[in-house]
């Protein structure tokens, strides 16, 4: 299995910075024009979704099946290379020696890729194996050990549901685990600083992540982040889903309760105090940054007079979000598909030329298609069919003698399927230029210097699409010009008017 190509990495990771980047600007114009509450977790949520969904998919997609991609831009496969012209491998000792660089473009992208996600997955294996040490090495908390009846009393709730209390030595904030099991931790300095009625509803805010599975979701987008660690837009969509849940776990441990709501600000503050002095963050369940605090804590005094998507609205929007962002992958796909549809079928690809047959002149139904000069002073030093002499086979196109750099023509309006230096499985080619004109014709320069268009660009009859050279295998400057109808190659030097 080969490397994508550097368009692949270029292309999707372009694509997924543009669609989140899109989404988190258009999500808090909404978030703005609606009124919503910060609490608005699952509008947050499906935000998230649809930007970094879409575009991680048709990535994988593509990686995984590039013949899905290939077919998109293109009415006919791309010619397959077959003219090896020269019969000698000496001949070719004789060109200039062609430097090809230690470690192409796209193994380069790879690595930095691959180097990226390996930092990423590193620091999260580390922060988990410090969660999972402090869980493994806590210890059951004593029922003596409780400020008061309330705290008791809530602690004796979780575990008849199956929700285990524990108690640790580590300073760290207080967290919630489902993995082996549901598990509250909370530090031994809590228990003995905070007074009941906070630490009863401490201990709920953390019930209330369990409940609303969190840790799990937190889990799935953290691995959606370490494969799209490149883009800081989805950390900071992540940030808000985040911020939401720690707004709705709130929510919850108040319970609507006027008193309740100064003893959990109180809490969290004694909280914050405890964790400004800490050396690690065990726990990743704290919101980053002076704003975020203060919105948690104007949430718990205050509550949020704005509203709730409704369940109507949210379906209008994630339909309308989807569409949009389906257009996006598609176009996504488009962009990329030309660096894999330029591959042919590997069982086309090898079959054998002496297979081929070769047409002397177009089909007699087409004959109305013609081709201006594709040079301003055309010189035919090559035809359709010649053999002998340094030819391996016979000649598959029309060879003009002309100097490096000329202007290439295109002799007729069409599309550009392909204007590459590494023609799929013809390095003989050199730099291709290949026009799709419609109806089932396409052409095909070789042995080019540059080219000026781009895949996808249509072109009119007489506009400037390249310039002859002597890249590939060849004994000297020439343009190498293929005529093929519906896949068959036919003799160029009929079709010229």
């Amino acid at each position: 299995m080969s490397l994508p190509s550097p368009t692949f990495w270029i292309v999707h990771a372009a694509s997924s910075l543009v669609v989140t980047g899109l989404a988190l600007g258009v999500g808090k114009r909404l978030h703005a024009r609606l009124r919503l509450s910060h609490a608005a977790r699952g509008y947050w949520t499906g935000i998230w979704l649809l930007a970094t969904l879409p575009p991680l998919l048709v990535a994988i997609l593509q990686a995984c099946l590039p013949g899905a991609a290939g077919t998109l831009p293109l009415a006919l496969p791309l010619p397959i290379a077959i003219d090896q012209g020269l019969a000698t491998p000496g001949v070719a000792t004789m060109l200039p020696i062609q430097v090809q660089p230690s470690l192409p473009l796209a193994a380069m992208l790879a690595c930095v890729y691959a180097t990226g996600l390996g930092i990423v997955l590193l620091r999260w294996l580390r922060s988990s194996a410090v969660i999972a040490n402090v869980v493994r090495s806590a210890r059951p908390i004593d029922p003596a050990a409780w400020p008061g009846m309330a705290s008791a009393a809530e602690a004796a709730r979780l575990a008849q549901s199956g929700v285990s209390m524990r108690a640790t030595t580590r300073s760290i904030t207080p967290f919630a685990v489902r993995w082996p099991r549901p598990t509250i931790v909370l530090p031994i300095d809590t228990l003995a600083q905070m007074g009941d009625a906070g630490l009863r509803l401490v201990i709920r805010h953390e019930a209330a992540h369990l409940m609303l599975r969190d840790p799990q979701r937190s889990l799935l987008m953290s691995a959606i982040g370490a494969l799209l660690w490149f883009n800081p837009f989805v950390r900071r969509i992540a940030a808000r889903v985040q911020m939401a849940s720690e707004l709705c776990c709130d929510a919850h441990a108040i319970n609507g309760d006027a008193a309740a709501r100064r003893a959990l600000a109180d809490a969290y503050l004694h909280t914050l105090r405890k964790h400004a002095s800490m050396t690690v963050l065990a726990t990743v369940l704290n919101p980053r940054g002076v704003a975020g605090h203060s919105l948690r804590i104007r949430h718990m005094l205050h509550g949020d007079a704005n509203r709730m998507l409704s369940r109507a609205s949210g379906m209008s929007l994630t339909g309308l979000g989807a569409a949009a962002i389906g257009l996006m992958s598609l176009l996504q796909l488009g962009l990329a598909a030309p660096a894999t549809a330029a591959h042919s079928d590997p069982a086309t690809s090898s079959r054998s030329s002496r297979d081929e047959v070769l047409a002397a002149a177009p089909p007699a139904e087409a004959t109305s298609f013609r081709l201006d000069p594709p040079l301003a002073q055309p010189r035919i030093t090559g035809r359709f069919g010649d053999t002998g002499s340094i030819r391996a086979r016979p000649h598959r196109g029309t060879d003009f003698g002309t100097r490096v750099g000329t202007p290439v023509f295109a002799p007729a309006a069409g599309i550009v399927v392909a204007a590459t230096t590494q023609y799929p499985d013809g390095p003989d080619y050199g730099t291709v230029v290949v026009l799709d004109h419609g109806n089932g014709w396409q052409t095909l320069y070789a042995h080019l210097d540059g080219f000026d268009v781009r895949v996808g660009q249509h072109v009119e009859a007489g506009e400037r699409i390249a310039q002859s050279g002597r890249s590939g295998r060849v004994t000297g400057p020439h343009l190498h010009l293929e005529a093929l109808r519906d896949g068959q190659r036919v003799d160029p030097e009929r079709l010229l008017q």
